[in-house]
């Protein structure tokens, strides 16, 4: 389960959320969409305890990974190590379930490259995939396929709609078509003031 309760953050007098409530119950996904500068990933960073709100209550069940809309690669590392730097087991078990992730994100001739080799969409399906590795139960996604092909993200949206069976999932989008493939509920943010839009299915 996550959920905020009564939220509110504002920044410099500028306020940016107001009076935000949002449950997403366990094993559902959900996602939030909303214009730019709307408030979204200041909601997303509250949610991930990345930002205190200036009022209100933020509780999760579970551990927590987060896709961010940039990808935060580590520079010195290979894509491999990328991926297993967050993982706890055996460094041959963490390399082999590091491959198989790369490898359903269509990635699986990256593995030794560098990020700085990668192009955009490279680098944010590794992002993904490092998200993925961490075994979370809660997992916040902001507008993690904005920088690939259509045919990728379509493969990659598929593999983590498996994936996610389960799982806790808020979404962050502008695309209507990601958020009815893979989230169940909607939600839309304007002027720092949260709606549900429309369920799927």
């Amino acid at each position: 389960m996550l959920k905020l309760d009564h939220v509110g953050k504002s920044f410099s007098g500028k306020r940016v959320l107001s009076d935000v409530s949002l449950l997403i119950p366990n094993r559902t996904a959900a996602s939030l969409s909303g214009m730019s500068g709307s408030g979204k990933t200041t909601l997303l960073r509250i949610a991930a305890g990345l930002e205190k709100p200036d009022c209100g209550t933020v509780s999760a069940d579970g551990r927590i990974a987060v896709v961010f809309a940039e990808p935060r690669l580590f520079d010195s590392v290979s894509v491999l190590e990328n991926v297993t730097c967050v993982m706890s087991g055996s460094k041959k078990e963490n390399e082999a379930k590091a491959e198989e992730l790369l490898t359903a994100l269509k990635l699986e001739n990256a593995v030794q490259l560098g990020p700085r080799e990668l192009s955009s969409g490279m680098a944010a399906r590794v992002s993904v995939a490092r998200a993925l590795a961490y075994d979370a139960d809660i997992y916040l996604l902001d507008e993690p396929f904005k920088s690939l092909d259509e045919k990728i993200k379509y493969d990659v949206m598929t593999y983590l709609k498996s994936f996610f069976e389960g799982k806790t999932v808020l979404l962050v989008t502008h695309d209507d078509s990601e958020a009815e493939f893979l989230a169940a509920h909607r939600f839309y943010l304007a002027d720092g003031v949260l709606s549900a839009r429309k369920e799927f299915g």
